[in-house]
């Protein structure tokens, strides 16, 4: 498993390199950890020609080679995880996507994203299947329940991946949100592959069974709990860890639902390009596509640069109104989002950071009604806050993190966070510095 939304450098570069089947994905769990031992390792691999024919019956896709397979303990798991980390991303890139984290308040200051991950993969990786290698991993602690679960979902993962390539499939991904929406294609249907797989054994099926993909999915919520490292992560990570999983599978039961055997390869040859797509499926259907607003202007000192930027999606607004907020609220506006970006600008000599960010709702009345709940979003993300104005369309004031300014125009919501002065008016229209290019 892994991707992206903003564990999404981290997750969406892993992503590209391998799948991995996580413990907290709603695998039924009941006994111990045991370690496996080489008769059972070569019973439970004497097994794959059998799961490959079922995953193929299913599919109507052909196994076209056999799949190198081995165990791993978890320390290699974790040196396998470690790797790939250093080959697909940078300490560069890591400290901007901390950055990011932090200034929208996902995260605190201390927070460590790359230890972080790779704690939490460790814990939880029971397989991978490795793109580059199109190897197969088992773990060696994998519980006895778990074993054929994992071993069938990876098995998905290696089908697939002959006939779409899968590392190149994640690699074309423009971003965050095509990143986090590829996982889910992946993950999902290698989830729903793996329940449809067990069910059919007792000579049931998910297709046309919405209420079973519903128990698929909500299963991982319910095992959470069950792991120390994962439940007490940041709710960031571990939504977007866990969305690729179980709303990747509920796309994947609505999609197979409305195009029958054809969704298996429809959904890799016309990928979903957004967090807003597999939560909201029939947006997929109609080919939606976000409509991504200009991002605010302001004219700053000499040296800021912009390091970082990247869309920002209805997945991202749904844990944000979560987090500072409740579940109410983000189950009720976030599916009404119809676009977002960001944007961060850096001093270079002394690091202040600068949060450019626009979003776009469907109705004017959205977009008030987000003016008011970022209002509060700021206070609780920021402690004390001094606001200078406050009217039905514009927000101005100050905090330790520097000046900020929301405004809101029709469905366009705007904030800009941590200027170095007070001077938070509108910049002069023709000597305004752009953040981003495309306006």
């Amino acid at each position: 498993m892994f991707n992206s939304s903003s564990s999404r450098i981290l997750f969406g570069r892993l992503f590209g390199a391998i799948a991995v089947a996580v413990l907290a994905a709603g695998y039924p769990i009941c006994g111990q950890e045991t370690e496996l031992t080489g008769e059972r390792n070569t019973e439970l691999f004497s097994q794959v020609d059998g799961m490959l024919a079922s995953l193929s019956e299913i599919t109507g896709l052909e196994v076209r080679k056999p799949i190198p397979r081995e165990m791993l303990t978890r320390d290699e798991i974790r040196e396998l995880i470690e790797s790939r980390i250093a080959q697909e991303s940078n300490p560069e890139e890591v400290r901007r996507e901390e950055l990011f984290l932090k200034l929208f308040g996902f995260v605190g200051d201390d927070f460590d994203l790359k230890g972080e991950v790779v704690d939490v993969l460790t814990e939880q990786a029971i397989a991978l299947y490795d793109f580059k290698t199109r190897r197969l991993y088992l773990a060696t602690w994998t519980p006895e329940e778990m074993q054929e679960f994992a071993l069938v979902h990876e098995l998905a993962h290696a089908l697939a991946d002959q006939h779409f390539n899968l590392k190149r499939f994640v690699k074309t991904a423009r971003s965050s949100e095509e990143d986090i929406a590829r996982s889910a294609v992946m993950e999902g249907q290698a989830s729903w592959l793996m329940t449809e797989h067990v069910l059919r054994q007792s000579g049931r099926s998910m297709v046309g069974n919405r209420l079973l993909a519903i128990a698929a999915a909500s299963a991982s919520k319910v095992e959470a709990d069950r792991f120390p490292v994962f439940s007490a992560a940041p709710l960031f990570l571990r939504e977007t860890m866990l969305f690729p999983y179980a709303e990747g599978l509920l796309f994947q039961q609505e999609i197979i639902d409305k195009l029958g055997a054809q969704a298996f390869s429809e959904i890799f040859r016309r990928p979903p390009s957004t967090s807003q797509h597999i939560l909201e499926p029939d947006s997929y259907l109609e080919k939606r596509l976000a409509n991504h607003p200009a991002l605010p202007k302001l004219e700053l000192p000499k040296g800021f640069r912009r390091i970082h930027y990247g869309e920002i999606g209805q997945l991202d607004h749904r844990i944000l109104l979560k987090q500072f907020l409740s579940r109410e609220i983000a189950d009720d506006l976030s599916p009404r989002w119809r676009g977002g970006r960001y944007e961060i600008l850096e001093h270079r000599k002394t690091g202040q950071a600068v949060l450019a960010y626009a979003v776009r709702w469907e109705r004017p009345e959205d977009a008030a009604r987000y003016l008011d709940l970022y209002k509060m979003i700021c206070k609780k993300k920021w402690g004390e806050v001094e606001f200078d104005t406050e009217t039905d369309s514009e927000v101005t004031g100050r905090s330790e993190e520097g000046s900020f300014r929301l405004t809101r125009m029709d469905t366009v919501f705007t904030s800009i966070e941590g200027l170095p002065d007070d001077r938070v008016k509108p910049p002069a229209r023709e000597r305004s510095l752009a953040f981003h290019a495309a306006n």
